[in-house]
């Protein structure tokens, strides 16, 4: 028996979203980590500028600076990173659910077109009944 091409289309859809998925999670989870990262970093300039001793301050101060706008760099990326895995997630999504319509369509037809053979098997056979009782009521 062959493979419905639709079906496995749809299979491979629903595979795509749940990757989709796991992808969006693992971006988020990172765009988390980062922005965690960037607020540390941001912290310890500010706990440096009040604690520290000027002279060490200002020694620290331009790699402190350097690593709070690395990591905020990173941040961002991550933030843009994982709303690209939210459109992909859409995008799969839309394409699922295209498929899921076509399928919906083609079941829908495939339900008419039933009816119409049920239809056509029952005029049928009326016609069969009116020739019968028009030969008054004898086979041939």
């Amino acid at each position: 028996m062959s493979r419905d091409p639709l079906a496995t289309l749809a299979r491979l859809r629903r595979l795509a979203v749940s990757e989709a998925r796991r992808d969006l999670a693992a971006a988020i989870g990172a765009e988390g980590a980062a922005i965690a990262r960037a607020t540390a970093a941001e912290a310890a300039l500010d706990a440096e500028a009040r604690d520290a001793e000027p002279g060490a301050y200002a020694a620290w101060l331009p790699r402190g600076l350097v690593i709070a706008a690395t990591e905020a760099g990173k941040a961002e990326a991550a933030m843009a990173a994982a709303e690209r895995m939210r459109l992909a997630l859409t995008e799969a999504r839309a394409a699922e659910r295209a498929v899921e319509h076509v399928a919906e369509r083609r079941a829908a037809e495939a339900a008419k077109a039933a009816e119409r053979r049920s239809q056509a098997m029952l005029d049928e056979a009326a016609a069969s009944v009116r020739r019968f009782r028009s030969e008054g009521g004898r086979r041939r």
